[in-house]
């Protein structure tokens, strides 16, 4: 029973009231000596209290370390139903982003990430995992309000083993959407790890240079001017970003102001006054266009058989949360620009053709269809963590 190794009740009460009473219920907003707000809250407390002693050596401690795992939009997209000797993970279908992810792919990508975190967390918490995938397509998820499985981890017990490079990095990994150094190479082994990287079919395709580079980041800038002039598109992101405290404390979850990417100053602006959502918009096509790709030295993609598989979704998931946590433990940024594969899903959704998925085929070669692009650096600012819920709202009953 896991109740002999842990008082569930308790243990889910570290990951959501610990600081409360701390914090007077609240956020407190704290500013650096840069100028830079920093969201310190009850919101944020599932990257302090993820490795917390009460819960470790226990099933639990994977949950904890899923649940910070990479995800679409912060969505947070899963659920976990706790055993003794296995984890359910559900696909938590009512938080999909409607026509952003027509066919939940970048949902079963964040489950992916969580699956992966949960799987490195394991040996350090004296548990074997292994992952039973549940196989199927995509385009039959069409029943959007009910949680269905998605994988289940079997555990059995073993000797503790320390704790790797990974695993220590699960809490300091956070998407990084400020200007990379272009003048600061990646590290090395990063190159090497990703070169050889791979999980269940999924692999990698690195662009630095030439005309391949040039392709992949037109494709990114059209494809995020494609997504603001869609109304349903933009309106769908739209509805998942967090714009004050209070929002991120009711929410626990979606983009927030502060890890945007803005520069101090602009940071400040938008929490004094009201941003329309045109603004808003035109920012996030500036950034992408005039920053996050110029100052980027290499990006890439995670290419599938199918992209519509679920097992090969999930495949990408792992391994995108996999680069990213060396990345990370190198001394790496990484962030997701998802927009030209997000089109292809528009497209299909909405018959309107294939042209975004020929034009990407062109890139991800004659084996393989792209369902994660991406760009990795060396960082000129640390990336703040996301909002994450509590324990007690992503274990299932």
């Amino acid at each position: 029973m896991l109740a002999k190794t842990l008082n569930r009740r308790a243990a889910l009460g570290l990951y959501g009231g610990a600081l409360t009473l701390a914090l007077a219920g609240g956020a407190l907003w704290v500013v650096e000596a840069a100028g830079r707000s920093l969201a310190e809250g009850d919101a944020y407390a599932p990257w302090r209290l993820w490795d917390d002693p009460g819960a470790r050596g226990t099933p639990l401690a994977l949950v904890a370390a899923g649940a910070l795992a990479a995800n679409p939009h912060n969505t947070q997209p899963w659920l976990f139903r706790v055993g003794e000797t296995q984890i359910d993970v559900l696909a938590d279908l009512s938080r999909h982003l409607g026509a952003v992810d027509a066919f939940v792919r970048e949902l079963h990508l964040g489950l992916g990430c969580a699956i992966e975190n949960m799987a490195l967390a394991a040996a350090p918490n004296g548990l074997d995992v292994a992952v039973e995938i549940v196989d199927g397509s995509l385009l039959a998820l069409a029943e959007r309000a009910r949680p269905v499985a998605a994988a289940r981890l079997h555990l059995t017990r073993r000797p503790l083993s320390a704790a790797d490079a990974l695993y220590r990095a699960i809490p300091v990994r956070h998407t990084n959407r400020y200007p990379y150094d272009r003048g600061r190479p990646v590290p090395a082994d990063w190159l090497a790890f990703a070169h050889g990287a791979a999980e269940d079919g999924a692999r990698v395709v690195l662009f630095d240079d030439g005309a391949a580079r040039r392709a992949f980041d037109a494709a990114v800038v059209e494809a995020t001017e494609a997504i603001i002039a869609d109304a349903e598109m933009i309106g769908d992101s739209d509805r998942w970003f967090r714009n004050s405290p209070a929002a991120v404390e009711a929410h626990r979850d979606g983009p927030t102001l502060e890890a945007a990417g803005l520069s101090h100053l602009t940071l400040a602006y938008d929490r004094l006054f009201p941003v329309s959502p045109q603004a808003s918009r035109a920012a996030w096509l500036g950034q992408v266009r005039n920053s996050q790709l110029p100052s980027a030295p290499l990006t890439g993609l995670i290419a599938v058989s199918d992209r519509y598989d679920r097992r090969g979704a999930i495949a990408a998931g792992r391994l995108w949360q996999r680069l990213h946590l060396a990345a990370t433990a190198a001394g790496a940024a990484m962030q997701p620009l998802n927009q030209p594969i997000e089109m292809i899903d528009r497209e299909r959704s909405t018959a309107r053709g294939d042209a975004w998925a020929r034009r990407i085929a062109a890139l991800a070669g004659a084996d393989g269809q792209a369902t994660f692009a991406f760009r990795v650096g060396m960082p000129t600012s640390a990336a703040p963590p996301s909002p994450r819920r509590r324990l007690a709202d992503v274990v299932a009953t």
